[in-house]
């Protein structure tokens, strides 16, 4: 085997590595040549997927180091797109993403709730206001206990 049959590509399996060594590797490929910018965008990718995975947990004091690797990866694309442009779709979508976990809610959409089914429906009754009758013949027993009555001889001038 000669030398122009090897391929001494290198393919960084950026699944396995940690969120600060990630951050370490991006620091690393940005001081690099040109020819690392595509793995940067492969770094974002993965970037990208890791904050789908934690979702609204980023805001949690565990994933600082995730937080900051967004973040400074979000500040190196921003760097690369006058000489990449196709990094500013990767820029969108970590900005828009972050940004509606972060400030986002994280309560589940309520389902509306359905009110029971009534077979019939049935107008509601109104109440009456019930009216004090008042009996003018006195009982057998109640008149000789009340005593006599006299008749009215003031009554109010209505105007």
């Amino acid at each position: 085997m000669t030398d122009t049959e090897f391929d001494y590509t290198l393919e960084i399996e950026f699944e396995r590595l940690s969120d600060g060594d990630l951050h370490g590797i991006l620091n690393l490929l940005f001081q690099c040549s040109t020819e690392c910018h595509g793995d940067i965008e492969l770094l974002a990718d993965e970037v990208i997927r890791r904050l789908d995975a934690v979702n609204y947990e980023i805001r949690e004091r565990h994933n600082r180091k995730l937080n900051q690797l967004i973040i400074s990866t979000f500040n190196t694309l921003k760097k690369l797109v006058p000489y990449r442009p196709s990094t500013g779709t990767k820029i969108q979508i970590i900005h828009d993403r972050y940004n509606g976990y972060v400030k986002g809610d994280s309560s589940p959409v309520v389902s509306p709730v359905t009110s029971p089914k009534v077979d019939e429906v049935m107008a509601p009754k109104i109440m009456k206001k019930v009216k004090k009758v008042y009996d003018k013949t006195p009982k057998p027993e109640e008149k000789e206990s009340r005593g006599i009555k006299l008749p009215k001889i003031m009554t109010k001038n209505r105007r």
